[in-house]
């Protein structure tokens, strides 16, 4: 079996680092759901910390867990 990453005995389960943003993909799916062609629709306009920044600098300060 491939390992999976560090295990964290406190959550019980495995854990990865943070990867970057990646803003295209996420632009992407933006244009996507406002289309309509996802399987829902949008829940509502967009909003939170990536609303209306640069690309380059949104990737910088922030990152997510895959």
């Amino acid at each position: 079996m491939a390992a999976m990453g560090s295990y964290d005995s406190t959550l019980q389960m495995f854990v990865q680092k943070p990867q970057p943003i990646d803003m295209s993909r996420l632009s992407f799916m933006r244009w996507l759901a406002e289309q309509g062609k996802l399987e829902h629709p949008m829940a509502g306009p967009s909003s939170g910390p990536l609303v209306n920044q640069p690309a380059s600098h949104a990737a910088a300060k922030l990152s997510v867990a895959a």
